[in-house]
């Protein structure tokens, strides 16, 4: 029994040292160079919302690792490809006022998250496509184009329809549904949006280049 009590006594000295209770490390303290290389793997690994998360993590985290906001457009890596905007149903769009102008993003990956982002651009713009997750849209005012980080709010903005109406309208090959009204921009773009898909590339300086796809003219554009 005393051996035994002994070789309990020792184990508890041992392992406590100073109460049982071991001094959790403190994560905000990592250096700077350490902390930068995280972010980076994150960004790199989990995408644009877990880069986020990361920097809220603490004051520490967040100055190591730079804002996306002014780069969301500008750094690949910023973009969203993970989210794909939801539609809502019945018969409300994206941004419509029953849900206080927000629209949900649905995460494709295996996590399969909802979030709700406000978006007012929405009341006077209309969504062509989301290309890398960014959203293309097209402003009904004057068919001007504009390309969105949903979470960043970075905006680029693009040449009209209008230039692209002026640059095609004369195409003897055009289908006759589109030629109908080729003076009126709105139906050019209204017949044009329907099936239209786009892509973008950023360049190393900067450079943002949209091509659009325009399936009933058999066309493609760049901006």
């Amino acid at each position: 029994m005393a051996a035994g009590a002994l070789r309990q006594g020792a184990s508890s000295h041992r392992g406590g040292g100073g109460g049982g209770k071991e001094a959790m490390p403190c994560w905000a303290s990592l250096h700077i160079d350490v902390t930068q290389l995280i972010a980076a793997l994150v960004l790199a690994t989990g995408g644009f919302l877990d880069y986020v998360r990361f920097r809220a993590v603490c004051s520490g985290w967040r100055a190591a690792a730079a804002s996306p906001r002014g780069r969301g457009l500008l750094d690949p890596r910023l973009h969203p490809r993970r989210w794909m905007l939801f539609p809502e149903g019945f018969g409300q769009h994206p941004g419509h006022p029953a849900h206080g102008g927000h629209t949900r993003f649905f995460d494709v990956s295996a996590a399969g998250a909802f979030v709700r982002v406000p978006i007012p651009e929405l009341e006077d713009h209309h969504v062509l496509d989301s290309p890398d997750g960014l959203l293309l849209l097209v402003r009904f005012e004057d068919t001007a184009l504009r390309l969105l980080h949903p979470f960043t709010r970075d905006v680029a903005d693009l040449p009209s329809f209008h230039c692209l109406a002026q640059q095609v309208r004369h195409l003897e090959e055009l289908p006759d549904r589109v030629r109908l009204l080729d003076a009126d921009v709105f139906y050019f773009y209204g017949t044009l949006s329907r099936e239209l898909c786009s892509a973008v590339n950023i360049t190393a300086s900067g450079t943002i280049t949209v091509m659009l796809a325009l399936a009933p003219i058999g066309r493609v554009a760049v901006a």
